[in-house]
């Protein structure tokens, strides 16, 4: 802002002009320059916050525009997250799946082995029979 220039000698004579002793008119004079300094001095501080204001608050559109981003993303983000919810689920299902086949196939595999051990012991019991009678009968004689 420009500096108000004030030119207190030429003030101080029109004082004393008017009737105003040397005194008055100088004690008039510095009270009227101090509030000019003082008024100059407030202008350069409100151009100051000014400044501050316009460059570093967001203005009303600026709040609008993130408003809309957010919304936007906000928006993007639900979609994604309903997306790889649901590709969750399907992978849960698909691993569900495939774990109960694979029971049924350790379960049928277990069901397999039962039935080779039960034939093994049942012709170890068949082969000791046959060697008991055997033995018998050649000791009866």
């Amino acid at each position: 802002m420009p500096q108000v220039l004030f030119d207190t000698h030429a003030a101080a004579r029109k004082l004393e002009k008017a009737g105003h002793t040397a005194q008055q008119a100088e004690a008039v004079v510095e009270v009227v320059s101090s509030a000019t300094e003082f008024v100059t001095r407030m202008a350069q501080d409100l151009d100051r916050i000014k400044y501050q204001v316009d460059n570093h608050m967001a203005t009303k559109s600026d709040l609008e525009s993130l408003r809309a981003d957010l919304v936007e993303r906000t928006g993007s983000l639900r979609a994604d997250m309903l997306q790889r919810t649901e590709s969750l689920r399907a992978d849960t299902v698909e691993l569900n799946m495939s774990t109960k086949v694979s029971i049924e196939a350790l379960r049928a595999q277990m069901v397999r082995m039962l039935w080779i051990q039960g034939l093994a012991l049942a012709t170890l019991i068949i082969s000791l029979a046959g060697i008991m009678m055997s033995l018998t009968v050649t000791g009866s004689s």
